[in-house]
């Protein structure tokens, strides 16, 4: 089943002669249980592309479709809505909030989720168990490591079991050994929930864990690692 269509998308910042056109015509197709690394250098329009995938960004021209939502056709309000319930974000920077536990940077999505809070708990519950988390539930985000904040926020964007999970550079901060867990753990974590999940990485050391590789390059998808 198709969990993820990306159609024509083309994305321009500005207009006339200082527009910047990010992305070029992207055509892309996600299956359910597939993890796909989406591979490209600074500046290519992977993260603008995974931020109009997940609603964040709205294209120029195309549609996205997640599963049968076409999220293009929402309203603001409805694709902030869709989001919280049916796409996980792990954000290049963590994105924690500072003053929460780890426990309660998962039982936060509670506010935005539509499942009743006694799921979110639950689910938080067995997340920082499989996470390896369970005895830094009490620690700030500043108490603990880099890995373990990475770990926080895959937790955070698997607490509300959405369709589809969007990771953007989850080793940027990392160093090689801890980087090749996080991407290990990600891999298995949306294997083993029959998700979909992209991820962008400039690490081509990283692809080996995905079931498959587009390049962007200058806002164009490209087949392959290259």
């Amino acid at each position: 089943m198709t969990a993820l269509t990306v159609n024509d998308v083309t994305k321009v910042y500005g207009s006339g002669h200082t527009a910047v056109r990010a992305l070029c015509h992207a055509d892309l197709e996600l299956s359910d249980n597939e993890f796909l690394a989406l591979l490209g250098p600074s500046g290519s329009g992977k993260t603008t592309l995974l931020s109009v995938i997940g609603g964040l960004l709205s294209p120029t021209e195309g549609s996205v479709t997640i599963g049968d939502t076409a999220l293009t056709e929402l309203s603001k309000k409805e694709q902030t809505r869709f989001r919280a319930n049916r796409v996980g974000f792990v954000f290049q920077g963590f994105n924690l909030v500072p003053f929460l536990t780890a426990r309660e940077n998962l039982t936060v999505m509670a506010s935005i989720s539509d499942a009743p809070r006694s799921e979110i708990e639950d689910r938080t519950d067995q997340l920082l168990e499989e996470l390896g988390l369970a005895d830094r539930h009490d620690n700030l985000p500043e108490e603990l490591s880099g890995g373990e904040r990475q770990r926080v926020a895959i937790g955070r964007a698997l607490v509300s079991d959405p369709d589809l999970i969007l990771v953007d550079e989850p080793t940027a901060s990392l160093d090689t050994e801890l980087g090749t867990q996080v991407v290990q753990l990600l891999a298995s974590e949306i294997k083993s929930r029959g998700k979909a999940g992209i991820m962008v990485t400039h690490d081509l050391r990283m692809v080996e864990y995905t079931d498959r590789t587009v390049r962007i390059l200058d806002g164009e998808l490209l087949d392959g690692p290259g």
